[in-house]
């Protein structure tokens, strides 16, 4: 990209607002100016350039959409929705650098988002503990870790309260909760409704507890670091989606085998 298409797209995103004005045109500049907080002459020239540009064409009653116009609107509300979900998911994205992650930031936008601390060294993890405290029919999820062995007990007694159980792991993350927690592993697999798969390789840790979706970022120690936890139904239904794809690929470990 040249300095001069970057000017270009950067002009353009100052004058968002303005084409935002029209969404639902035709609308006077007048009007333009007052949606978007700008002055008259601010509108005008604005106006000016993105009708040059093709993105607003001038009707009877003032400016509208065109297809380019509408299309470029969604592109830059994207963008922003994008940009303002990864700020509020910086302590996750210090531990998380996936594709898969970066390409659905703006499900994030409104998570309840939570880092780890040396004053409150327990606090995410008291809080996931309340979300798997409250669920009522199903836990499933991918993941390279299970964090403390608190956490994988209070899941463990959710199971066996008749909850239903679907997990994916890479087959070092069964090994290492065979070997570490095998009490939680004896009592989780001895369920009938556990279902366990081996895959891979997992790049985001995701977990559905009934339709609370939990994102984890784990450090080099299989520590629970940060966590985004949020009800969004898009973002549920992307991990719904995500989890599925990596069960229909796993190998699924017979019933009462060991995690």
């Amino acid at each position: 990209m040249n300095q001069s298409a970057l000017e270009r797209d950067v002009t353009l995103l100052q004058r968002a607002p303005m084409l935002a004005a029209c969404r639902d045109g035709p609308v006077g500049r007048s009007g333009i100016a007052e949606e978007a907080g700008c002055s008259r002459t601010t509108a005008y020239r604005a106006t000016t350039d993105l009708t040059d540009r093709g993105l607003l064409e001038q009707v009877d009653g003032g400016y509208r959409l065109t297809g380019l116009g509408r299309t470029a609107l969604d592109s830059i509300e994207r963008f922003h929705a994008e940009v303002e979900g990864a700020r509020h998911l910086e302590p996750v994205l210090a531990h998380v650098d996936a594709a898969e992650l970066r390409e659905h930031m703006h499900l994030f936008a409104d998570a309840t988002v939570m880092e780890a601390s040396p004053e409150a060294p327990y606090a995410i993890e008291r809080h996931v503990e309340s979300v798997i405290a409250e669920v009522s029919e199903r836990i499933h999820g991918i993941s390279n870790s299970f964090g403390s062995p608190a956490v994988l007990s209070q899941i463990v007694d959710r199971v066996e309260a008749g909850v239903d159980f679907e997990w994916a792991f890479p087959e070092a993350v069964h090994e290492r909760i065979e070997r570490q927690q095998s009490e939680h592993d004896a009592r989780l697999s001895a369920q009938d409704n556990t279902t366990v798969y081996v895959v891979e390789d997992v790049v985001v840790d995701v977990s559905l507890f009934d339709d609370t979706l939990v994102l984890a970022g784990f450090d080099d120690r299989g520590t629970l670091g940060s966590v985004a936890i949020t009800d969004d139904s898009d973002a549920v239904a992307w991990a719904q989606e995500l989890i599925e794809r990596y069960c229909e690929r796993g190998t699924l470990l017979p019933s009462g085998a060991s995690l």
